[in-house]
């Protein structure tokens, strides 16, 4: 088999039942530290932002608190959106984080998609990658400078600037970047940065995108290895596939549904998103259908353990040595998301142990 894969969990939080928020968040952070015990070896937490779609709006918090509640398991976020943050600031929260954690923070992050997000907080969405640019160049410089160092850009000005407290993982914590294009893609392997795939991806994209990541890192002169890249999917394992999908279908179509209308702009006018967001117009077309047994077949990880682990095989042979693990949507009962998560670690886990 080689390298054992690592399984984590790719968190969020939403709120089907709107006076049930403080519910939803005691459930998702006790399946955080269930997963700890079965020996998941990561949790990232997602950002969003202004609607009942996903309300953790602030990763760096949960994941502070979570710093003090677990022991080993590592800390990510998935991702943290930089066009809508001061990049000091979240240097700073960062570095806390990692600190508090003794070093298992995994800094994600992305330029964000969502139409109705940049909107509402009026950030124009065609500064997205300029934004999201200049944002790590300052937190990287931030984390990394020997002396106070300068910053002039185009939408931040900085000063005689030194950022306490330092990170404690040397350079600083890793950083995967959330990306699906090629031009996006480019990007990450021009700095050295580790790849984010997202769980929308069908499976042979998936593929497509380690392949291409591995090329691009190879041409940009860096050195790539499978543990550079963090897949997320969707799962849920029961002992029937008629189980599997009777106890997901509601919830992940709620929770699909609701991404696409935060997601896409009013009235579907996808001409309202920037050229470098066009892979997101098919998306969020009036056309798009969402199509649970197309999804069944081919995005998420739904069924026995027989099945989950066949296709999970089929990712590890694509190049995937790390899943995270979408575990929590639109509300699905909570006993039933520890009951999958220790199904997975029993039956799947040892699998793909060496």
């Amino acid at each position: 088999v080689g390298t054992d894969m690592k399984f984590g969990l790719f968190q969020s939080v939403q709120l089907p039942e709107p006076e049930a928020q403080a519910r939803y968040y005691k459930e998702a952070l006790e399946q955080v530290l269930w997963a700890e015990q079965l020996g998941f070896n990561s949790v990232w937490i997602t950002e969003h932002h202004f609607s009942r779609h996903g309300i953790v709006s602030a990763t760096l918090p949960v994941l502070a608190y979570l710093a003090g509640v677990t022991s080993a398991i590592r800390l990510g976020t998935a991702v943290a959106v930089l066009p809508f943050h001061n990049p000091i600031q979240l240097a700073e929260e960062a570095a806390t984080v990692d600190l508090l954690s003794n070093g298992r923070l995994d800094f994600g992050v992305g330029r964000g998609y969502q139409w109705g997000e940049f909107h509402k907080l009026h950030i124009p969405m065609e500064e997205a990658n300029r934004r999201f640019e200049e944002a790590m160049e300052v937190i990287t410089r931030a984390w990394t400078a020997t002396e106070p160092f300068q910053h002039h850009g185009e939408f931040w000005t900085f000063n005689d600037m030194t950022v306490h407290p330092r990170p404690v993982q040397i350079p600083h914590p890793p950083v995967w970047v959330a990306a699906s294009s090629h031009d996006s893609i480019d990007r990450v392997a021009q700095h050295n940065w580790n790849l984010l795939i997202g769980q929308g991806e069908a499976f042979p994209q998936v593929g497509q995108q380690v392949a291409y990541f591995r090329a691009a890192l190879g041409e940009a002169g860096f050195s790539y290895s499978p543990d550079r890249v963090v897949a997320a999917r969707a799962m849920y394992t029961a002992p029937s596939l008629e189980q599997a999908r009777r106890d997901t279908q509601g919830p992940f179509m709620w929770f699909k549904q609701t991404g696409q209308e935060v997601g896409a702009p009013p009235d579907h006018r996808v001409e309202l998103l920037p050229e470098d967001f066009r892979e997101y117009r098919r998306r969020f077309s009036r056309e798009a259908s969402l199509d649970y047994e197309a999804m069944l077949h081919n995005v998420v990880l739904f069924g026995t353990p027989d099945q989950v682990a066949e296709r999970i095989e089929r990712l590890r042979q694509a190049g995937v040595e790390n899943l995270i693990f979408f575990v929590n949507y639109g509300g699905i009962e909570n006993r039933k998301v520890l009951a999958s998560l220790e199904l997975f670690a029993k039956e799947v886990m040892p699998r793909f142990k060496d």
